[in-house]
Protein backbone atom coordinates (compact mmCIF):
# COMPACT_ATOMS: atom_id res chain seq x y z
CA UNK A 1 0.00 0.00 0.00
CA UNK A 2 0.99 3.72 -0.93
CA UNK A 3 2.38 5.55 2.06
CA UNK A 4 0.81 9.18 1.88
CA UNK A 5 1.75 10.78 5.50
CA UNK A 6 4.61 8.50 6.19
CA UNK A 7 7.55 8.40 3.46
CA UNK A 8 9.75 5.26 4.55
CA UNK A 9 12.62 4.48 2.77
CA UNK A 10 15.86 1.91 3.29
CA UNK A 11 19.53 2.89 2.42
CA UNK A 12 21.78 -0.15 3.82
CA UNK A 13 21.27 -0.98 7.22
CA UNK A 14 19.80 2.02 8.37
CA UNK A 15 15.85 2.53 7.69
CA UNK A 16 14.23 6.12 7.74
CA UNK A 17 10.55 7.47 8.75
CA UNK A 18 9.72 10.67 7.40
CA UNK A 19 6.88 12.19 8.59
CA UNK A 20 5.25 13.72 5.97
CA UNK A 21 2.08 15.93 6.69
CA UNK A 22 4.09 19.10 6.33
CA UNK A 23 1.17 21.21 5.24
CA UNK A 24 -0.65 20.03 8.78
CA UNK A 25 2.40 20.44 10.87
CA UNK A 26 2.90 17.05 11.03
CA UNK A 27 -0.04 16.51 12.90
CA UNK A 28 -0.78 12.69 13.56
CA UNK A 29 -4.51 11.52 12.67
CA UNK A 30 -5.44 7.95 11.82
CA UNK A 31 -3.70 7.18 8.47
CA UNK A 32 -0.35 8.63 9.66
CA UNK A 33 -0.87 6.50 12.35
CA UNK A 34 -1.27 3.79 10.81
CA UNK A 35 1.00 3.94 8.47
CA UNK A 36 3.53 4.42 11.27
CA UNK A 37 2.49 0.60 12.82
CA UNK A 38 3.12 -0.30 9.04
CA UNK A 39 6.18 0.63 8.91
CA UNK A 40 7.56 0.02 12.54
CA UNK A 41 6.67 -3.63 11.85
CA UNK A 42 8.47 -3.56 8.25
CA UNK A 43 11.66 -2.81 11.00
CA UNK A 44 10.91 -4.92 12.76
CA UNK A 45 10.80 -8.36 10.77
CA UNK A 46 13.44 -7.12 9.19
CA UNK A 47 17.39 -8.20 10.38
CA UNK A 48 18.87 -6.15 8.39
CA UNK A 49 17.77 -2.72 9.41
CA UNK A 50 20.11 -2.01 12.06
CA UNK A 51 19.06 1.59 12.61
CA UNK A 52 16.35 3.84 12.16
CA UNK A 53 16.01 7.72 12.07
CA UNK A 54 12.76 9.37 12.37
CA UNK A 55 12.28 12.47 11.51
CA UNK A 56 9.99 14.98 9.61
CA UNK A 57 9.48 17.05 6.51
CA UNK A 58 8.78 20.72 6.96
CA UNK A 59 9.75 23.00 9.37
CA UNK A 60 7.96 21.19 12.42
CA UNK A 61 9.01 17.77 13.58
CA UNK A 62 5.23 17.36 14.95
CA UNK A 63 2.51 19.80 16.18
CA UNK A 64 1.05 16.80 18.17
CA UNK A 65 -2.55 15.48 17.19
CA UNK A 66 -4.50 16.58 14.26
CA UNK A 67 -6.75 19.37 16.51
CA UNK A 68 -8.62 20.16 13.85
CA UNK A 69 -9.95 16.74 12.87
CA UNK A 70 -10.63 16.43 17.01
CA UNK A 71 -12.64 19.62 16.55
CA UNK A 72 -14.84 18.23 13.34
CA UNK A 73 -15.34 15.28 15.26
CA UNK A 74 -17.94 17.24 17.76
CA UNK A 75 -19.62 14.82 20.43
CA UNK A 76 -17.68 11.84 18.63
CA UNK A 77 -14.28 13.01 19.92
CA UNK A 78 -14.08 10.36 22.54
CA UNK A 79 -14.69 7.82 20.12
CA UNK A 80 -12.20 9.45 17.38
CA UNK A 81 -9.50 9.57 19.92
CA UNK A 82 -10.24 5.81 20.86
CA UNK A 83 -9.53 5.05 17.66
CA UNK A 84 -6.64 7.16 17.24
CA UNK A 85 -4.53 6.31 19.58
CA UNK A 86 -5.65 2.37 19.18
CA UNK A 87 -3.75 2.48 16.45
CA UNK A 88 -0.76 4.58 17.35
CA UNK A 89 0.40 3.10 20.49
CA UNK A 90 0.81 -0.19 19.08
CA UNK A 91 2.97 1.80 16.65
CA UNK A 92 4.98 3.52 19.30
CA UNK A 93 5.84 -0.10 21.36
CA UNK A 94 6.78 -1.68 18.11
CA UNK A 95 9.29 1.39 17.92
CA UNK A 96 10.58 1.40 22.04
CA UNK A 97 11.31 -2.21 21.65
CA UNK A 98 13.15 -2.76 18.17
CA UNK A 99 16.47 -4.16 18.18
CA UNK A 100 17.86 -1.52 15.74
CA UNK A 101 18.15 1.79 17.77
CA UNK A 102 15.46 4.37 16.87
CA UNK A 103 17.43 8.23 16.47
CA UNK A 104 15.19 11.22 16.24
CA UNK A 105 16.23 13.95 14.30
CA UNK A 106 14.35 17.01 15.76
CA UNK A 107 13.41 20.93 13.81
CA UNK A 108 10.89 23.64 15.07
CA UNK A 109 8.14 22.21 17.30
CA UNK A 110 7.79 18.82 18.88
CA UNK A 111 4.93 19.10 20.97
CA UNK A 112 1.94 16.99 22.38
CA UNK A 113 2.20 13.85 20.31
CA UNK A 114 5.35 14.28 18.38
CA UNK A 115 6.94 14.74 22.17
CA UNK A 116 5.40 11.50 23.10
CA UNK A 117 6.73 10.02 19.95
CA UNK A 118 10.04 11.04 20.53
CA UNK A 119 10.60 10.07 24.07
CA UNK A 120 10.04 6.79 23.31
CA UNK A 121 13.02 6.81 21.03
CA UNK A 122 16.37 5.84 21.62
CA UNK A 123 18.43 9.09 20.54
CA UNK A 124 17.08 12.51 19.99
CA UNK A 125 19.22 15.00 18.28
CA UNK A 126 17.50 18.18 18.05
CA UNK A 127 18.35 21.37 15.80
CA UNK A 128 18.74 24.61 17.80
CA UNK A 129 15.36 26.36 16.79
CA UNK A 130 13.64 23.03 18.47
CA UNK A 131 10.80 23.59 20.60
CA UNK A 132 9.30 20.83 23.10
CA UNK A 133 6.01 20.81 24.77
CA UNK A 134 3.68 18.88 26.25
CA UNK A 135 0.13 20.85 25.38
CA UNK A 136 -2.49 18.25 25.82
CA UNK A 137 -3.69 19.85 29.19
CA UNK A 138 -3.70 23.21 27.35
CA UNK A 139 -6.73 22.02 25.29
CA UNK A 140 -8.35 19.96 28.17
CA UNK A 141 -6.85 16.01 27.27
CA UNK A 142 -4.60 14.19 29.04
CA UNK A 143 -0.78 12.42 27.56
CA UNK A 144 -0.76 9.54 24.93
CA UNK A 145 1.63 7.90 23.48
CA UNK A 146 3.54 6.59 26.31
CA UNK A 147 4.78 10.24 27.63
CA UNK A 148 3.59 9.80 31.51
CA UNK A 149 5.93 6.20 30.83
CA UNK A 150 8.60 8.19 29.64
CA UNK A 151 8.91 11.47 30.81
CA UNK A 152 8.95 10.05 34.58
CA UNK A 153 11.77 8.28 34.18
CA UNK A 154 13.69 10.67 31.92
CA UNK A 155 13.38 13.85 33.43
CA UNK A 156 12.14 12.63 37.40
CA UNK A 157 8.48 13.19 38.66
CA UNK A 158 8.84 16.74 39.42
CA UNK A 159 9.49 18.16 35.64
CA UNK A 160 7.76 15.58 33.69
CA UNK A 161 3.80 17.05 35.56
CA UNK A 162 5.40 20.48 35.35
CA UNK A 163 6.02 20.63 31.51
CA UNK A 164 2.39 18.22 31.80
CA UNK A 165 0.57 20.53 34.02
CA UNK A 166 1.94 23.69 32.59
CA UNK A 167 2.42 23.15 29.12
CA UNK A 168 6.11 25.24 29.43
CA UNK A 169 7.45 25.30 26.16
CA UNK A 170 11.53 24.01 26.72
CA UNK A 171 13.99 25.75 24.12
CA UNK A 172 16.28 23.17 22.89
CA UNK A 173 19.23 24.09 25.77
CA UNK A 174 17.19 23.35 28.41
CA UNK A 175 15.75 20.61 26.85
CA UNK A 176 19.42 19.34 26.67
CA UNK A 177 19.79 20.09 30.69
CA UNK A 178 16.84 18.43 31.42
CA UNK A 179 17.94 15.15 29.57
CA UNK A 180 14.65 14.89 26.89
CA UNK A 181 17.46 14.95 24.42
CA UNK A 182 20.54 13.92 23.71
CA UNK A 183 22.55 16.68 21.49
CA UNK A 184 22.08 19.80 20.03
CA UNK A 185 23.29 20.83 16.92
CA UNK A 186 23.14 24.10 14.07
CA UNK A 187 19.86 23.56 11.90
CA UNK A 188 22.53 23.10 9.41
CA UNK A 189 24.15 19.93 11.02
CA UNK A 190 20.98 18.25 11.84
CA UNK A 191 20.64 15.50 9.16
CA UNK A 192 24.64 15.11 8.74
CA UNK A 193 24.70 14.40 12.26
CA UNK A 194 21.99 12.01 12.29
CA UNK A 195 23.06 10.28 9.31
CA UNK A 196 26.64 9.56 10.65
CA UNK A 197 25.25 8.58 14.26
CA UNK A 198 22.82 5.94 11.99
CA UNK A 199 25.32 4.71 10.18
CA UNK A 200 28.03 4.08 13.43
CA UNK A 201 25.01 2.26 15.39
CA UNK A 202 24.22 0.23 12.41
CA UNK A 203 27.59 -1.05 12.54
CA UNK A 204 26.81 -2.20 16.06
CA UNK A 205 25.91 -5.03 18.02
CA UNK A 206 21.89 -4.83 16.94
CA UNK A 207 20.80 -7.93 19.27
CA UNK A 208 23.06 -6.39 22.33
CA UNK A 209 21.12 -3.11 21.83
CA UNK A 210 17.83 -4.55 21.74
CA UNK A 211 18.72 -6.21 24.57
CA UNK A 212 19.12 -2.87 26.52
CA UNK A 213 16.39 -1.33 25.62
CA UNK A 214 13.98 -4.15 26.31
CA UNK A 215 15.72 -4.41 29.49
CA UNK A 216 15.81 -0.86 30.30
CA UNK A 217 11.83 -0.92 29.82
CA UNK A 218 11.42 -3.88 32.16
CA UNK A 219 13.25 -2.35 34.81
CA UNK A 220 10.28 -0.28 36.01
CA UNK A 221 8.26 -3.18 36.80
CA UNK A 222 10.71 -5.74 38.21
CA UNK A 223 12.04 -6.44 41.70
CA UNK A 224 16.09 -5.81 41.71
CA UNK A 225 16.10 -9.79 41.84
CA UNK A 226 13.99 -9.90 38.78
CA UNK A 227 15.80 -7.32 37.23
CA UNK A 228 19.06 -9.38 38.03
CA UNK A 229 18.07 -12.97 36.55
CA UNK A 230 17.42 -10.98 33.51
CA UNK A 231 20.47 -9.67 33.18
CA UNK A 232 22.02 -13.01 33.62
CA UNK A 233 19.74 -14.36 30.93
CA UNK A 234 20.59 -11.55 28.20
CA UNK A 235 24.29 -11.97 29.15
CA UNK A 236 24.65 -15.94 29.07
CA UNK A 237 22.72 -14.87 25.33
CA UNK A 238 24.62 -12.41 24.17
CA UNK A 239 27.54 -14.39 25.17
CA UNK A 240 26.23 -17.37 22.77
CA UNK A 241 25.81 -15.13 19.81
CA UNK A 242 27.96 -14.31 16.92
CA UNK A 243 28.66 -10.53 17.70
CA UNK A 244 29.33 -11.47 21.63
CA UNK A 245 32.19 -14.31 20.45
CA UNK A 246 33.09 -11.78 17.89
CA UNK A 247 33.47 -8.68 20.43
CA UNK A 248 35.38 -10.62 22.92
CA UNK A 249 37.71 -11.91 20.62
CA UNK A 250 38.43 -9.14 19.04
CA UNK A 251 39.11 -7.50 22.20
CA UNK A 252 41.90 -10.31 22.73
CA UNK A 253 43.34 -9.73 19.61
CA UNK A 254 43.22 -5.97 19.86
CA UNK A 255 41.23 -5.67 16.50
CA UNK A 256 37.91 -3.74 15.68
CA UNK A 257 35.15 -6.63 16.15
CA UNK A 258 33.18 -7.06 12.87
CA UNK A 259 29.06 -7.19 14.06
CA UNK A 260 26.86 -8.62 12.37
CA UNK A 261 23.79 -7.43 14.11
CA UNK A 262 23.13 -11.00 15.53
Amino acid sequence: MPHTAIRFAREGAVARITLARPDAANALNPAMAHELLEVAQLCRDDPGVRAVILDAQGKVFCAGGDVMAFAAAGDRLAAELDRLIGIFHPAVETLCTLNAPVIAAVQGVAAGAGLSLLAACSLVVASSNALFTMAYTGIGLTPDGGATYFLARQLGLRRAEELMITNRRLDADTALAWGLINEVVAPEQLQPRVDALAEQLAGGATAAYGAVRRMLLESSRNSLHEQLALEQRHMVAAGASRDGLAGVAAFKAKTRAEFRGS
